[in-house]
C-alpha cells in the first residue's frame, strides 16, 4: 500500500524551520509544554493542555479578546494496534498577544491585539482551561476561522474543558496503551491566506495512578495525532510501517487526513482498520465508502466516533451507521445534512474510525471514497487506502452480478443527481471529477478495455 507521509521532516514548504517567514499571518502550535487535571465529574475527567503559538507568517496575525485566533484541544489512545481519539474539549479563545522569541525567525515586537510576526505567545495550560474563553466548536468554521457568538459561561469542573471518560485512561482496561494530547488552530486571517496546513500539532503524554496527563518527548510541530498511528505504532518512537497515511483536500475548501492498517488474523481472516481526521472542513464528512465486491463476507462492523459535550448539540455524538451493500461496508452519518443539519458529521479538528474483517486480503491503493456532509458539487479526491480485493475498476457498478448496460445506466443516474443505493463513487476514472468523462470510460471497460 501507498504512505503519503507529509510532515515537517518530508515537505519542507509545509514546515517552518527558521530562515525565511511565510507570505501573510500563519499561525502555528509550536509545542505543548503543559497540562492541567481538573479532576473528576460522572466518571469523565476534564484537562486543559497549555500552548506555545508562533506566527511564522510576514505579517501580524489577529488577536481577538474571545475570538480568533481558537485552538481545539483533543486526546488520543494507541492501543492494540489502533489509534482512537477518546476527547475533545472546546476551543480556547484569545485574549492579548505577547511578542517574545523562539520561533526561529526575528520576532518584529508588536502584541496585544495582535501576534507579530515571527513572535512568539504562551499560555499555560491553567489559562487555556478558562471556562468562559472556552468557545463551542459548532460556532466555529473550521475553514473560514470565523467564530460566531457564545455565552461566557461557567460550569463544574470538566465543563467545556478536555473531556476524557476515566475507564479510558484505566491502565488495567488497556495495558501497555499510548497516549497523545493534540492542538488544532483555526484563524480567521490564517485561514484566508490558506495557511491552514501547519495548525496541529501533538505530543505523547504517560497516565500516573492520579490520572494526570504527563507530557513526554518532543512535539510532533504541524503533525496531527492522526500521525501517531503510524509514528508510534510498534511502540513509543516506533515507526509501524504497516500504517499508510494521506490527506485530501476538496478543490476550494478544507483538507482531510486519512490513515489505515490491514492486518491478517489468520484463518483466512484480514482485519481493515481506517481513521479519517478532519483538520478544517466545514462540509465535513457525511460518508465513508469502502469498495467490497460481492461475495465477500463481512463481520465485526464498528466504528468509534469522540464524544461531544458542554452544550454542544447532542446529536454531534451520534453513532454512524454500517451498512453492507452490494459493493460496499458504508459508513453515514444516521441523517443527512437535509435531514438534520446537527447529525454527527465528522466535523473540524476531529477524527473518526471505522473497522471491519473480511474473508479476502486488501487491494493495495484501492480508492475508498470520502463523501461530504454539506452539499456541494465538488467530490472529495478518492482516498487511496486498500480495501478488500475486488475486480480492478469493477464496472459491475450495480452489483447484480453482470456488467452491462444497466451498470451504464446506474452511472448516469447517479452522476444526474438520482439515488446511488450502492453507495458507488461515481468518478469512475478517478479525475476527481463525475462527468461524461467517468460514463464513457465505464463504457470502454463494460466492453472489456482497460482500467482508465
Amino acid at each position: 500500500m501507498r504512505t503519503e507521509s507529509i510532515g515537517c521532516g518530508l515537505l519542507a514548504a509545509l514546515c517552518f524551520t527558521g530562515g525565511a517567514l511565510a507570505a501573510g499571518p500563519d499561525v502555528t502550535l509550536l509545542d505543548i509544554q503543559s497540562t492541567s487535571n481538573y479532576g473528576a465529574v460522572g466518571g469523565i475527567r476534564g484537562y486543559a493542555i497549555g500552548s506555545h503559538t508562533c506566527n511564522i507568517g510576514t505579517t501580524n496575525l489577529i488577536w481577538a479578546n474571545n475570538g480568533t485566533p481558537a485552538l481545539a484541544m483533543n486526546a488520543y489512545r494507541l492501543h492494540n494496534g489502533r489509534l482512537m481519539q477518546i476527547g475533545l474539549a472546546n476551543c480556547k479563545t484569545a485574549c492579548c498577544a505577547a511578542a517574545g522569541s523562539g520561533c526561529g525567525a526575528t520576532c518584529n515586537g508588536q502584541g496585544g491585539s495582535v501576534l507579530g510576526a515571527g513572535c512568539l505567545d504562551v499560555y499555560g495550560s491553567g489559562f487555556n482551561g478558562g471556562q468562559t474563553r472556552l468557545a463551542p466548536r459548532s460556532v466555529i468554521n473550521g475553514f473560514t476561522g470565523t467564530i460566531g457568538s457564545y455565552p461566557g459561561s461557567t460550569g463544574d469542573a470538566i465543563f467545556r474543558r478536555l473531556q476524557i471518560r476515566q475507564t479510558d485512561l484505566t491502565a488495567a482496561n488497556f495495558p501497555g496503551a499510548l497516549y497523545f494530547v493534540e492542538g488544532v488552530y483555526v484563524a480567521t486571517d490564517d485561514a484566508a491566506g490558506g495557511a491552514w496546513l501547519n495548525n496541529a500539532t501533538y505530543k505523547r503524554v504517560t497516565v500516573d495512578a492520579s490520572f494526570n496527563l504527563n507530557l513526554t518527548g518532543a512535539a510532533y510541530t504541524q503533525i496531527p495525532a492522526i500521525r501517531a498511528w503510524r509514528d508510534h505504532g510498534l511502540g513509543a518512537n516506533t515507526v509501524d510501517p504497516a500504517v499508510n497515511i494521506g490527506q485530501v483536500t476538496i478543490p476550494g475548501e478544507g483538507t482531510f487526513w486519512w490513515a489505515s492498517k490491514v492486518r491478517n488474523l489468520g484463518n483466512g481472516r484480514w482485519l481493515y482498520d481506517y481513521a479519517v481526521f478532519n483538520l478544517n472542513s466545514d462540509r465535513a464528512g457525511g460518508s465513508f465508502v469502502v469498495p467490497v465486491a460481492p461475495g465477500v463476507t463481512v463481520s465485526n462492523i464498528g466504528s468509534n466516533q469522540p464524544f461531544y459535550h458542554s452544550g454542544e448539540p447532542a446529536s454531534y455524538s451520534d453513532t454512524w451507521t454500517a451498512t453492507r451493500t452490494a459493493n460496499t461496508v458504508t459508513f453515514a452519518t444516521p441523517q443527512t445534512f437535509q435531514q438534520n443539519a446537527n447529525s454527527s458529521a465528522l466535523r473540524w479538528g476531529t477524527m473518526y474510525n471505522f473497522w471491519f474483517e473480511a474473508d479476502v486480503p486488501p487491494t493495495p491503493d484501492a480508492p475508498v471514497t470520502l463523501n461530504t456532509f454539506k452539499p456541494g458539487a465538488t467530490l472529495v479526491p478518492p482516498l487511496r487506502a486498500g480495501a478488500p480485493s475486488v475486480p480492478p475498476c469493477n464496472p459491475d457498478l450495480d452489483g447484480d452480478g453482470n456488467v452491462d448496460q444497466d451498470d451504464v445506466n446506474y452511472l448516469v443516474n447517479v452522476i444526474g443527481g438520482g439515488a446511488n443505493p450502492g453507495g458507488i463513487n461515481p468518478d469512475f476514472n478517478n479525475d476527481g471529477n463525475a462527468d461524461q468523462d467517468d460514463v464513457s470510460a465505464l463504457v470502454n471497460r463494460v466492453a472489456g478495455g482497460a482500467c482508465p
